[in-house]
């Protein structure tokens, strides 16, 4: 794969969570979540932009020999394990989430295993011809996913109101809007998991350029998007919808009879959940390949897991809603923090013992 190929990599690993649950958010931040997402943006850009520096000036793109390098052997593959089943835990997540919504929103009488069971089978077709077949299928879903969102963002404008985003920090910044912008960043962090696709990656001169350009068109979706989820229902309302961009698409008519808005919201949920699922996947099978285990039937062991695990994280849709808050901290701790001490550590350590890096 080549660099550009990348964005649409990132695109489908952090946008659905916010587009999906913008409740979990609003909940804490209210009408100045949307400022909590402006927040959080700049610092997953430059998080971003810091792990791609730091493998461009050492010359390395193994994540596992990363942390091998610089915490040892042991501690280092405990910290990879914890980074991987992170992973599976997000593959977990874009299953069992996929499932509910559609059983929620439009099929109430199928129960969610099938759901799952669909989505996990025909993912292991995909991830098993490899990485073109997960790049082409990313880039085919991402692209009509865009082209619905700015249908839908035309088709509801004119049901936002600008002033239930006012008045703006009233309460100035509190826990909540704190708390809130920490969470953004544990869903936005999620993108970390395109660096298992570096290693294939022929040219890597434009990595950063290109992860860049896919952050930004990131970060303006999902800004446009909270904002949007606020002006229309206002935050009170907000706060209380299981799914509001759902319900945000119920209201487009267009001459008093076409009503189809939700075809634009499940093409969105339903797709960007199960294309996440397929580039979480690829993902777990890169590091296992680069790990060098050499397990047989990986990619059937992650359905079966999918399917007993996504089952019981979507089962009831109340309890859904906590795990997923506690899995947001879990990705931040994973995805975001403990990796940035470690990138942080690595270089340094190669800085001092090789007094100098490779000029790219």
């Amino acid at each position: 794969m080549n660099s550009k190929q990348l964005f649409f990599i990132i695109t489908s690993l952090a946008v659905v969570t916010l587009k999906t649950f913008p409740t979990a958010f609003i909940k804490l931040g209210g009408r100045d979540t949307w400022i909590a997402m402006i927040l959080a943006s700049p610092i997953i850009l430059l998080y971003v932009w810091l792990l791609l520096k730091i493998h461009k000036k050492t010359g390395n793109y193994n994540l596992l020999d990363i942390y091998s390098k610089t915490l040892g052997k042991w501690v280092g593959a405990f910290f990879a394990c914890l980074f991987l089943l992170t992973i599976l835990l997000t593959i977990f997540e874009s299953a069992g989430a996929e499932a509910i919504v559609i059983h929620s929103g439009f099929q109430l009488l199928t129960p969610v295993w099938v759901f799952i069971a669909v989505t996990a089978l025909s993912a292991v077709y995909i991830v098993k011809k490899g990485i073109a077949s997960v790049t082409i299928t990313t880039i085919i879903v991402i692209f009509f996913i865009s082209i619905s969102g700015i249908i839908l963002g035309f088709l509801t404008h004119k049901y936002k109101e600008i002033k239930h985003i006012y008045p703006i920090l009233e309460h100035g910044m509190t826990a909540g809007f704190f708390l809130s912008t920490i969470k953004i960043l544990g869903a936005l962090s999620c993108v970390i998991i395109f660096i298992p696709y570096l290693d294939s990656v022929r040219d890597k001169t434009k990595l950063i350029k290109h992860s860049t350009i896919a952050l930004l068109f990131i970060i303006q979706m999902l800004i446009f998007s909270m904002l949007g989820v606020i002006t229309t229902f206002g935050p009170e309302r907000a706060e209380d919808l299981l799914f509001p961009k759902l319900t945000q698409t119920q209201i487009v008519s267009a001459f008093g009879f076409l009503e189809a808005g939700e075809l634009f919201v499940m093409l969105q949920v339903v797709a960007g959940w199960y294309i996440r699922y397929v580039v979480c996947m690829f993902a777990l099978m890169e590091l296992i390949r680069l790990s060098g285990m050499k397990i047989r039937f990986k990619e059937y062991y992650v359905c079966a897991l999918t399917i007993i695990f996504s089952y019981l994280f979507s089962k009831n849709l109340f309890d859904m809603f906590h795990i997923l808050d506690y899995l947001l901290y879990v990705q931040l701790i994973n995805f975001f923090v403990i990796p940035l001490i470690i990138y942080i550590l690595y270089y340094f350590k190669e800085t001092r013992a090789s007094g100098s890096l490779n000029p790219e």
